[in-house]
């Protein structure tokens, strides 16, 4: 079918907006997928200060038991005695229930995921915002009972990617992508960067548990906000005009009933899909330390405190944003090289750059300066230059399929976050430099090898199974008589500039 001007005149715009309502989606969308994600990561902010006793109001007691001369295996408190508030309370997890804590909502991330629509991403919006609300009453109670909880939790992370392929296929023009890609990729760093300082703000001036109650009422605003404005489709907002609509369509393929099936088997039969996959896991399993285990790196190994932690790890989240935009903005407007080589070059800076800085931040050992906090931050930095990679590389490469494509993508990075989460506290079981060495050293070679297999085998050319539909030609009124030759030249332009 045919999307025609008469059948997008059925649907009248209440204001056009200056044709700019499509950035609007863009921005409530990032914002949503962040909020999503920070109500899972809230843990990962407050873990640092759930387990210091330091700040028990037990402590003075402690400190009095050992100057009076006990031993310390003769010394009992009840740091998580039911006797004092949930705020009061501290938790010590050995290795194994440190990893669950973390890996629980990543298990939960794997199993939850496909593409979904507004409605559905309402839902899991206030059940999101519920959970995470009564994270501190759970985790007091039970610690079976959270590991349930985080499981549960990591739904709410299932459908983040297949929901920005989707926004992406929809609501981006042809020429847009870069930009859309980069903005809404940048919900990975935004989360930690709404999460960190808020969190150490809080942890500070009042208690842990606020934050998991701040975060819950956020993401019942949102989902809210959501449920309002978004649409799953731009002809069906009232705030797009039939120009925007135009530009948003012009050159996309035309859309078949409730939609077109995937082509599975081809789509796992593809090489330059599985080394987007490739790119992903490593980016992964390494962008997991700047999410979960930085601010307990800072704390342990470089002992800045808590708070100083908190506040400085989202720095280099920041960084990472910037570059992602520019990226984003840069890789959509470059024309002296061609698609494949800016896909190669981006990918190339992000991965194997990152991977370098890494080597040299394991043989560097830790001075006690500010340095050694800046050259951690590097190669988390250069992750940024990734979404003029493999992101973009899985939209042009798949186009109208993308959404499926990227609930592939949002598994695997579930899978590298849920194997991080043993790894990296399997190798730093007392948190010192030279176990944290052994991690960095693993990043490193992850990154080059993934980086390897992308650059070897990416392209941007359109792949086979995305060419079997009709741009949508807004002007027609009536079938077109352009001849056969003249239409599938038409049909490969447009799939080149789509892809």
């Amino acid at each position: 079918s045919v999307s025609s001007s008469d059948e997008r005149e059925e649907v009248r715009a209440i204001c056009g907006c200056a044709g700019l309502s499509r950035y609007g989606i863009l921005v409530l969308s990032c914002v949503f997928l962040s909020i999503l994600q920070s109500s899972v990561i809230a843990y990962n902010a407050t873990f640092v200060s759930m387990m210091n006793k330091a700040s028990s109001p037990l402590y003075e007691e402690y400190l009095e038991m050992k100057a009076n001369g006990t031993d310390d295996e003769e010394i009992s408190v009840d740091w998580e005695s039911s006797d004092l508030s949930i705020a009061d309370r501290r938790f010590s997890f050995d290795t194994l229930q440190k990893s669950l804590s973390f890996a629980g909502t990543y298990i939960g991330g794997v199993i939850g995921t496909q593409p979904i629509g507004m409605v559905t991403m309402f839902i899991i919006g206030l059940f999101a915002s519920s959970l995470v609300f009564i994270t501190p009453l759970v985790v007091a109670w039970s610690f079976s009972a959270f590991v349930a909880l985080r499981f549960i939790s990591g739904l709410a992370l299932s459908n983040l990617f297949p929901v920005a392929g989707i926004i992406v296929s929809d609501w981006a023009s042809v020429q847009e992508k870069g930009l859309f890609i980069a903005v809404l990729s940048g919900h990975v760093e935004l989360s930690p960067l709404i999460t960190m300082p808020l969190s150490a703000a809080e942890n500070r001036a009042v208690s842990w548990p606020l934050v998991f109650y701040i975060h819950g009422v956020m993401g019942f605003v949102c989902s809210v906000l959501w449920l309002i404005y978004y649409r799953d489709r731009p002809e069906r907002h009232p705030f797009v005009g039939n120009d925007e609509f135009n530009r948003i369509s012009h050159g996309k393929a035309a859309r078949k009933g409730n939609g077109e099936e995937p082509p599975f088997r081809r789509i796992f039969r593809s090489v330059v899909i599985w080394a987007v996959w490739a790119a992903v896991i490593g980016n992964f399993i390494v962008a997991q330390f700047s999410i979960t285990f930085a601010p307990m790196y800072f704390s342990y190994v470089l002992d800045y405190s808590p708070t100083l932690a908190g506040a400085i790890t989202p720095i280099p989240l920041v960084v990472v944003l910037l570059i992602k935009l520019f990226t984003g903005l840069v890789s959509d407007r470059i024309t002296f090289i061609s698609e494949v080589m800016k896909f190669r070059l981006f990918n190339t800076v992000a991965l194997l750059g990152s991977g370098i800085f890494f080597i040299l931040v394991g043989m560097i050992h830790p001075s006690g300066g500010i340095l050694d906090a800046i050259l951690i931050m590097i190669p988390i930095a250069l992750l940024g230059f990734h979404a003029g990679g493999f992101p973009k590389a899985a939209v042009v490469v798949s186009a109208q399929h993308s959404p499926f494509v990227m609930s592939i993508v949002q598994m695997l990075a579930m899978m590298s976050l849920l194997i991080g989460s043993f790894i990296v506290p399997a190798l730093t079981p007392q948190n010192t430099f030279d176990q944290w060495r052994s991690v960095f050293m693993f990043y490193a070679v992850l990154l080059v090898l993934f980086n390897t297999i992308f650059v070897i085998f990416v392209n941007s050319e359109p792949a086979k199974w995305t060419r079997n539909t009709e741009p949508i030609d807004i002007e027609s009124q009536a079938p077109s008589e352009t001849s056969s030759s003249d239409s599938s030249r038409r049909c490969s332009a447009v799939g080149h500039l789509e892809l």
